[in-house]
C-alpha cells in the first residue's frame, strides 16, 4: 500500500498549492476552511468558496 506524501490544494482560480512530506501531517475540513498542519500547528487555512479540490498524492 503506498502512502499519500504530498497534499495539493487547487484553487478555482487555477492556482495550485503543493506541500510535500515534510511540510505537512495533518490536514482537517471545519464546513468552511481546509486547514493544513504540520506538529500541531495550522501552517495554512484556506476558504472553502475558493477551493476546487484537494488531493493526497503519493
Amino acid at each position: 500500500m503506498e502512502y499519500a506524501t504530498r497534499l495539493e490544494i487547487t484553487f478555482k482560480s487555477g492556482d495550485t498549492i503543493t506541500y510535500e512530506k515534510d511540510q505537512w501531517d495533518d490536514y482537517g475540513y471545519d464546513g468552511r476552511a481546509i486547514s493544513v498542519k504540520l506538529k500541531g500547528a495550522w501552517i495554512g487555512i484556506y476558504n472553502f468558496d475558493h477551493v476546487f479540490s484537494v488531493e493526497l498524492k503519493p
